[in-house]
């Protein structure tokens, strides 16, 4: 008996020594990222400076943020070294040494002219109406893939841009075309001027550079378009990074553009290509805020007059990851997400326990990581293998009852140290101001919980305001308990302590309005618990706000008083909206999707929700599409949507597919753009402007629509279909087929 005993504690000091060190590992390996890595080269003195580590600590959102701006090129490069910045060396050259690589490879875009035998023209007659993008701002237009004067469409397939004459529709046709290196992401169109923009990527022009850029670059191009035939090149940019996002504003542009700092000697901020120029943003323009970075970017807003493509002007804001853009008539909102990493906060917690208990080799050894060069050891790899030496004194130094007892000490201060953080995920914003075109970093700020998109924010009347969810798995140290076989009937089995479990605290939504400074004035937290935000839209002194888990819960929220924001009303029906569209000041359309009152999601439908009584909404009307499998780019991408209450007219991108009916007649097969007849008070199908062709019923073809005077235009990749406003019947057809850099195979 005694021996059983002794084997069932061999047993169990061995299970408890295997997991404890399998936990430490653990917390040492989840919080190491490995180190991002870019183009190699060699700086003319062949070797950089040597710096020391940098500690660095978690971010702490009880401190006002308050952006910085780099005095010297060795600051700007300490702090990339110290927030993972890559190491390059491609590109290392100066005033006529760049200048001269750079007009040896840039040229002017080549433009192929498709006459098709169709007369000239010089601009659009300015005469006809047309609708516009649906932007979120009205005066705040936003780049897409089509645009419209009136008279002339403007649209990207592959790396094609088409000018096609479009309106009268008998007579529309393609009059030219632009071929690209790359494929745009978005255009503008102002008078004359056509700007065209989005990725560049060119390995030739790269090499012939010596230059390769992390993320590639971005390019900027304006077209003097006043001869449609023959589009003119009036200035050509290229923007260090990839591109984000573009507005047009009092005829000037905004394009947004994101590139991973990198530890260079030579132009160590972003560099900006203006034709055969070489210049980088200067680093006083650069901003920065001090602590920890979890994926360092630089964000910057370039700024130019599209009449004359000059006066550039350009704003970088360091930050993490960041992909939500918004912007009014006088600023642009750039909001990231900043995380409390509690695997970070456990492992300074581990060191601060160890240090004094290290050995002097142990000690050296740390000391010998700090101090190798930049180049060969980034900081994250050298807290890897500073780590690794905690690691080791843990693992080889302390008998299991000082491991457990280590253990628990980190537990219990991880715990402590948690506590401080209200939330583990915060939006950070970063507000730049665009008056007259110049742009300045003027405040930031943050809020706990992340974004849905753009529509998550909003500015009125000198108030910022934001709707948030906040999703955290906090890891307490609460034990998990596992039984323990005595392998001897006569003693009961016993729990151990094994390993952490993480413990979810659910989700909430949050609303906060915020002063232009970006200081919090009111909040309304807790919102629909257990349940995340899908489509929000503020209008006025309201905002709207739909949330979804199982059923579709609408909230109607009060923000008159900036200082006291409050909950009027909502409405529980099953489905919910990804996107919300305003009808008028008392009805409000939303697009997304029905469900079932388990929430298993049941096909395409449109609603138009009654606000007139706050506190008592209702679902005026309702569109269900057949086919369980029926959806609209518009619940994702609200440039899809096109709506016009005057002409009582409502067209989305709509694709169904039946993966499952056994029977292909009974299949609710379709793949086009949906056209409703809308009132405040009913929806009605009018029917189906076709784009499968016959073969694709695999993914949305419609990609967006458009009116003038009383045509639709509706584009797929590779066709512009034309119908009557009246009665929907066809016009007309115009085959979109992409040049010779359109994609790696032919179009027929």
């Amino acid at each position: 008996m005694e021996g059983q005993q002794h084997k069932v504690i061999l047993m169990k000091r061995t299970v408890i020594t295997v997991l404890l060190l399998a936990a430490l590992l653990f917390n040492i390996v989840a919080c190491t990222t490995p180190p991002a890595t870019g183009p190699n080269g060699d700086t003319r003195d062949g070797k950089s400076d040597t710096s020391t580590y940098i500690e660095l600590k978690p971010a702490d959102p009880s401190v006002k943020l308050e952006a910085m701006s780099f005095k010297s090129e060795e600051e700007l490069l300490a702090f990339i070294r110290a927030n993972g910045g890559s190491s390059s060396y491609g590109g290392y050259y100066r005033g006529d040494d760049m200048l001269a690589i750079a007009e040896s490879v840039a040229a002017p875009q080549a433009m192929k002219a498709s006459m098709d035998g169709a007369a000239g023209f010089t601009g659009g007659s300015g005469s006809n109406s047309f609708s516009a993008t649906n932007n979120q701002v009205a005066a705040v237009d936003e780049a897409d893939i089509i645009k419209t004067d009136g008279e002339y469409i403007y649209t990207v397939t592959g790396n094609t841009v088409f000018i096609i004459k479009a309106y009268p529709g008998n007579d529309a046709e393609i009059v030219s075309t632009i071929e690209l290196k790359s494929q745009p992401q978005g255009l503008f169109i102002d008078g004359d001027r056509l700007a065209v923009l989005g990725n560049f990527y060119d390995s030739a022009y790269f090499k012939d550079l010596d230059f390769i850029p992390r993320q590639g670059m971005s390019f900027l191009t304006i077209y003097d378009v006043s001869n449609k035939e023959n589009p003119d090149v009036v200035k050509e940019y290229k923007f260090e990074g990839s591109y984000l996002q573009a507005r047009l504003y009092d005829d000037r542009v905004y394009m947004i553009v994101q590139s991973q700092p990198m530890y260079r000697i030579d132009y160590p901020t972003p560099i900006i290509l203006e034709g055969t120029t070489v210049r980088a943003v200067p680093v006083s323009d650069v901003k920065y805020f001090p602590g920890s970075y979890d994926s360092t970017q630089f964000t910057t807003v370039h700024s130019l007059d599209i009449a004359t493509g000059r006066d550039l002007e350009s704003e970088t804001v360091t930050t993490e990851w960041t992909n939500t853009i918004y912007m009014s008539e006088k600023n642009i909102y750039i909001a990231s997400t900043e995380s409390i990493n509690e695997w970070d906060i456990r492992q300074d917690i581990l060191m601060e326990q160890v240090e004094d208990s290290l050995t002097a080799t142990e000690r050296s050894r740390i000391e010998k990581i700090k101090e190798t060069d930049d180049d060969v050891l980034s900081q994250s790899e050298k807290r890897q293998k500073i780590m690794q030496v905690y690691n080791d004194y843990t693992q080889y130094r302390l008998d299991d009852d000082e491991r457990q007892e280590l253990n628990d000490d980190i537990e219990s201060l991880t715990k402590k140290e948690m506590e401080r953080y209200d939330a583990l995920t915060y939006t950070v914003f970063n507000r730049i101001s665009v008056a007259d075109g110049e742009l300045r970093l003027q405040a930031n700020g943050r809020v706990p919980g992340t974004l849905s998109n753009q529509f998550a924010m909003d500015e009125y009347k000198g108030t910022f305001r934001v709707a948030t969810t906040l999703n955290e798995n906090r890891w307490w140290r609460e034990p998990m308990m596992a039984e323990v076989d005595t392998a001897d009937d006569s003693i009961a089995s016993e729990k151990i302590a094994i390993m952490p479990r993480p413990r979810p605290s659910g989700s909430t939504n949050n609303v906060y309005t915020l002063d232009m400074d970006l200081d919090v004035l009111d909040k309304l937290e807790g919102i629909a618990e257990g349940e995340q935000i899908y489509s929000t839209r503020f209008m006025g002194d309201r905002l709207y706000m739909v949330t979804f888990r199982q059923v579709d819960p609408f909230f109607v929220i009060d923000l008159s008083d900036a200082k006291d924001i409050e909950m009027l009303g909502q409405l529980k029906i099953p489905g919910f909206s990804r996107y919300l569209h305003p009808y008028d000041a008392d009805t409000i359309i939303g697009i997304g999707q029905d469900a079932t009152d388990a929430g298993r999601t049941k096909g395409l439908k449109i609603s138009l929700f009654d606000v007139s009584d706050v506190e008592n909404p209702v679902e005026a009307a309702k569109f269900v599409a057949e086919g369980d499998y029926s959806q609209s780019s518009a619940e994702y991408e609200h440039k899809a949507f096109l709506f016009d209450r005057e002409k009582e007219l409502l067209v989305i991108p709509a694709y169904s597919y039946d993966y499952n009916s056994l029977s292909y007649q009974n299949r609710q097969n379709y793949n086009g753009a949906m056209v409703f007849r809308i009132t405040d008070s009913s929806i009605k199908m009018r029917g189906i402007i076709d784009h499968s062709d016959g073969n694709n019923n695999w993914g949305p073809m419609v990609e967006r629509s458009l009116w003038i005077e009383d045509l639709l235009y509706t584009k797929s990749p590779n066709l512009l279909r034309i119908n009557s406003l009246e009665d929907l019947e066809s016009v007309k057809k115009i085959t979109l087929s992409p040049g010779k850099d359109g994609g790696p195979y032919p179009v027929y």
